[in-house]
């Protein structure tokens, strides 16, 4: 029976990784002196010769691209996914999709799906994920596109979306219709994008004299809307306009001050984000800050595609705008405060 790399990998008590690149010659990673004498004389020891056939296929491309997002069920995503894989599919290319849920053990499980089938790019569509596993595809020579990610460095690529155009039209457009008591929902505050709605909203409050009651943190879903409105019921009055970091959120928190005979947008006005299919189809329809994720999906793999085709890429970095799109979730702010308490 052959001995396998893995064999050598357990009697040294190292990584399968590490025994491939010590066993290649590639002295890109920092692996010690030490590390790569045990390797060696464990292959020799075993006996372990190298299969050349294997490793022939090992060398060469994939037919495919990767994309990871972080929630496949968002609405926002399908046409993000759609557009990449209209633009892979008219090079003649595939794609591979991997969704992470924002957990570690699901985006480690992806770069490695990604970089076992040999993937020519990935396009990493979430802000959150970890810098270690982008390196992994960096020392792989795979090319990389971040979305939305803090850490510009850690990729060529980069695409993030210009909040601040879309959300300051949203809070002119509130203000002229008499709103000054706002509250925001937005995501976990361990999600980047989450910091990042927090942070224009904060800074466009403070230079337009705007006061946020509650900043409320729950998960993107319906429910996280849902259980947001909750909480806010608590307070001794609610505010006049409510914004919230996407449109999933924003129709679940409707829907609970639906339920507490609090009407909206008479009482209440609500401003979602991204403009998916079921803001326009929500009662009442929402007003919300449009993001064209048609031009996301098929601008990242433009850049990918670019990137893969040379060995040293140059840094592209593309800024998605953003519009406030004006529906029926948004009037004119109510003269008298409302208690959660008292309200009918």
């Amino acid at each position: 029976m052959p001995v396998l790399m893995k064999d050598v990998a357990e009697k040294v008590g190292v990584s399968l990784s590490t025994v491939s690149q010590v066993l290649s010659g590639n002295r890109r990673l920092a692996i010690s002196k030490e590390t790569r004498q045990r390797v060696l004389e464990a292959a020799r020891e075993l006996d372990y010769r190298p299969n050349v056939n294997a490793q022939r296929l090992a060398k060469r491309k994939g037919n495919a691209f990767g994309l990871i997002v972080s929630e496949i069920a968002n609405p926002f995503f399908p046409d993000i996914i759609n557009s990449f894989e209209a633009a892979a599919v008219d090079r003649g290319f595939e794609i591979m999709l991997c969704n992470t849920e924002y957990d570690a053990d699901r985006s480690r499980s992806a770069t490695q799906k990604l970089l076992d089938n040999k993937v020519r790019g990935v396009a990493i569509v979430t802000s959150k994920f970890d810098p270690d596993l982008i390196q992994q595809f960096t020392e792989h020579r795979v090319p990389v596109l971040l979305f939305n990610n803090e850490r510009k460095d850690l990729a060529p690529g980069n695409i993030e979306i210009d909040l601040t155009t879309g959300l300051r039209e949203a809070v002119e457009h509130l203000a002229s219709l008499g709103h000054k008591n706002f509250a925001a929902i937005t995501g976990p505050s361990s999600v980047p994008s989450a910091r990042a709605f927090t942070g224009v909203l904060e800074r466009l409050g403070a230079k337009m004299g705007i006061h946020f009651q509650r900043v409320l943190e729950c998960n993107y879903r319906h429910d996280g809307g849902m259980a947001a409105i909750r909480t806010l019921m608590g307070e001794p009055h609610l505010p006049t306009a409510i914004f919230c970091a996407n449109d999933v959120m924003a129709i679940g928190a409707i829907s609970v001050l639906e339920q507490e005979g609090i009407s909206v947008p008479e009482q209440i006005s609500i401003v979602g984000l991204d403009d998916i299919i079921y803001a326009r189809l929500a009662r009442p329809p929402l007003t919300t800050i449009a993001v064209p994720r048609t031009e996301i999906g098929g601008v990242a793999f433009d850049m990918l595609f670019r990137m893969q085709k040379t060995k040293r890429p140059q840094r592209e970095m593309h800024t998605v705008s953003t519009r406030l799109v004006i529906r029926q979730s948004t009037a004119k702010a109510r003269r008298s405060a409302i208690s959660p308490r008292t309200n009918p």
